[in-house]
């Protein structure tokens, strides 16, 4: 386990070091939508090895999350009749799908900001905004305002404690790491719970 983390270290490192440390940013977050693991801790990892570009990766992550989010609200939108009835009953109950409905009914696209602010799962959220149909124009301004805010506070937490935190992180990777899969694989199972 101890080398698996290594190694990814060490490609973080020479990933977040590189000149196409944005293209990386970019490329991540617009796979959001597909990837398992919270891309809050890339971005601070980036943040900390070029912290003169700090705000030039929030902004760039704040983009490529809500196209990853477009991505997901279309898939909702024109693709639920063929989807829908394999994940209702396989991955979420009829009656979790009825709650999630009744709340992007009544609170729209404030339901959209403050699940973009949380780490709230991104399939989730989209593919339910796009088969109820919300509005693609204040679906995408609201989830990138909220991205934008919140990856900004990963930001400014990044300018003002970095050293200490690369210090941190340099010296406790590994256990980063299996804390950061244990949480995602409780958050996953949470949501399959209350799901059901």
């Amino acid at each position: 386990m101890r080398q698996s983390t290594t190694r990814l270290y060490n490609w973080a490192m020479e990933k977040a070091n590189s000149q196409k440390a944005p293209f990386w940013i970019a490329f991540l977050f617009v796979l959001e939508l597909v990837l398992f693991i919270p891309l809050d801790a890339i971005l601070i990892f980036f943040c900390l090895q070029n912290r003169k570009n700090i705000f030039l990766y929030v902004g760039i992550a704040a983009v490529a999350s809500t196209l990853s989010g477009l991505v997901g609200y279309l898939l909702g939108h024109f693709l639920w009749d063929l989807i829908g009835s394999y994940i209702v009953p396989h991955f979420i109950s009829a009656s979790f799908f009825n709650k999630l409905s009744f709340q992007f009914q009544v609170y729209e696209v404030w339901a959209v900001f403050f699940a973009s602010l949380i780490p709230f799962p991104l399939k989730a959220l989209s593919l339910t905004a796009g088969v109820f149909h919300l509005g693609v124009i204040p679906f995408a301004t609201f989830m990138l305002l909220a991205r934008l805010l919140r990856f900004s506070l990963v930001g400014v937490a990044m300018s003002i404690w970095g050293e200490n935190v690369k210090s941190f992180v340099d010296k406790h990777f590994h256990r980063i790491i299996v804390v950061i899969g244990a949480k995602v694989a409780m958050a996953f199972l949470f949501f399959w719970a209350i799901a059901r």
